[in-house]
């Protein structure tokens, strides 16, 4: 067989044709020479998850809709119940905390803390006034002070932050007469600030009010309410969708302390 042409015609001595392709082959072996490869920088940390019922009072659009039907459909039911009633003899009662005002980031903080609900970390987040309004209150409250209504917001958080609640609600350009407060001392029941409202005892500027609607996110929003309703038959219910109406709230309530079934 006859030996390849390019060897044949190769210009170089024999006597150093084989050193020169040794050299040649560990200069292509070797790897040119790099810099250290950059350290992959470490990922960020992945955000704590929280449950279903805050992700949904957090990010659904179910949350927003119910509280503008159910604001909405509160107006409607107003404008029948204060028909014929004089001007600024009446009032309805409006719930805060997830009634009036969004509470959730407080509740995504303590989940990513890791920490439970406490009283003193409520009142810091109170103190920063960073609650936002729910969905169609500022509409409701406005429709309230239209139709010759007073607005008395009864709620249970305490007297010591009630100055930092007024403060907030009012940054929040929510049309509002009273904030009445649960007492330091004392029942967290609402029923003497409702006496208090109807009786002219609630604030130097209010007279006698009659109380023609109730708004909440708890049972105990209501006259009377208990959890105990839960095994009530549905005449229990029947005020509710005419002078009482229920926002939901899935993350926090009295409801807790009721045995699972």
């Amino acid at each position: 067989m006859p030996r390849p042409r390019h060897l044949l015609a190769s210009p170089f001595p024999s006597a150093l044709l084989l050193p020169a392709l040794l050299l040649l082959a560990a200069c292509t072996a070797a790897p040119a020479p790099t810099t250290a490869a950059p350290a992959v920088a470490a990922a960020a940390p992945a955000a704590v998850p929280y449950g279903d019922a805050l992700h949904w009072a957090r990010s659904s659009a179910e949350h927003e809709a119910v509280y503008l039907q159910t604001y909405r459909l509160a107006a409607e039911r107003l404008r029948l119940r204060v028909e014929g009633l004089q001007p600024f003899t009446w009032a309805v009662s409006v719930d805060a905390d997830e009634t009036l005002l969004d509470n959730s980031l407080f509740e995504v903080e303590q989940h990513r803390a890791g920490t439970s609900y406490d009283e003193g970390a409520f009142s810091a987040w109170v103190r920063r006034g960073q609650a936002a309004a729910l969905p169609g209150a500022r509409d409701f409250l406005e429709t309230v002070r239209g139709l010759g209504g007073k607005v008395a917001v009864v709620t249970n958080r305490s007297q010591a932050v009630c100055p930092e609640t007024e403060a907030n609600i009012r940054a929040l350009r929510l049309p509002v007469d009273v904030v009445l407060c649960k007492p330091l001392e004392g029942p967290s029941d609402k029923a003497p600030r409702w006496q208090a409202i109807e009786q002219g005892r609630a604030s130097k500027y209010l007279p006698p009010l009659d109380i023609v609607m109730w708004l909440g996110d708890n049972i105990q929003d209501f006259p009377t309410g208990s959890q105990a309703w839960r095994n009530a038959p549905p005449e229990q219910f029947g005020r509710f969708g005419d002078a009482w109406f229920l926002f939901p709230n899935p993350v926090y309530g009295s409801w807790q302390r009721n045995p699972q079934q």
